[in-house]
């Protein structure tokens, strides 16, 4: 960032996220039922200067909104609610807002992964990730109907996982997905210019309070992540792979398995 002169001005765009911010409401739905979240925030910048004018966008999709705070003017339009613009705002200035809207997206975060890189004498290295994964929305309540699922008009939009994608390096091969049962055969692989995509299928779709594991694995050639001058070498990649979009982690370990003899290793 170059050095700001008196009087003069930047612009600076500043992108962060939260997780686990949106709280089901009612916490409990049935199979047919739509999900609804609260999101609890603020109509205003809290900003440590003043604001000379401000505008708050809150985009919420295609559903049905419950309830929606005023703070004027406030305008609701294209799947989006608009606060503000305000001008001259004080320092930390707060308004609280609250959204109770509809939100069938399933709320599924990453518990473990457990990723296993390891590199052989032989020119190619094995990647193999255990995954833990709940969802953490409205919960189901009663039993769960396989006919009804497969009649549910609402297709993907349900509040369930239904099946993801996960993203691997472009040279990988080999791919395995199973989880404690054994092999899932419902995994798709399709080679992109860049990318190997595999849609992953659990053996079921994943409610509220659901949880499921699987493994992923699969093997990529050495030379393209091995690097060496002399006897030295140095290893890079991941720590962890594209699991699915937006994803949450909330315990991830990384262990590298190295060939034997190897000494003097640095991180």
């Amino acid at each position: 960032l170059n050095r700001i002169p008196s009087g003069g001005d930047v612009k600076l765009k500043v992108e962060y996220r939260l997780t686990e911010l949106l709280v089901p409401l009612p916490a409990q739905i049935t199979q047919k039922e739509n999900q609804f979240v609260v999101y609890d925030g603020n109509a205003h910048y809290a900003s440590a200067y003043p604001v000379a004018q401000e505008k708050t966008t809150v985009k919420i999709g295609s559903g049905k909104v419950l309830s929606a705070t005023q703070v004027a003017p406030t305008n609701q339009e294209n799947e989006r609610i608009v606060y503000g613009p305000y001008k001259d705002q004080p320092i930390f200035s707060e308004k609280p807002i609250k959204i109770h809207y509809e939100n069938n997206a399933p709320f599924v975060v990453a518990t473990v992964v457990e990723r296993l890189i390891e590199v052989s004498h032989w020119g190619n290295i094995a990647v193999e990730e255990y995954i833990e994964l709940v969802h953490k929305g409205a919960e189901l309540k009663g039993s769960f109907s396989r006919v009804d699922h497969q009649l549910d008009r609402r297709g993907r939009r349900q509040p369930a996982l239904l099946q993801f994608t996960s993203i691997l390096p472009a040279s990988a091969k080999d791919i395995y997905y199973r989880d404690e049962i054994g092999n899932i055969s419902t995994s798709v692989v399709r080679l992109r210019a860049d990318s190997v995509e595999v849609d992953i299928k659990p053996r079921y779709p994943i409610f509220g309070g659901w949880k499921t594991s699987y493994v992923l694995g699969y093997n990529v050639p050495s030379f393209e992540y091995l690097y060496n001058k002399g006897n030295e070498y140095a290893l890079k990649m991941r720590v962890l792979d594209h699991v699915f979009d937006n994803i949450v982690v909330e315990k991830l370990t990384t262990k590298i398995v190295l060939p034997e003899l190897v000494r003097w290793v640095s991180i």
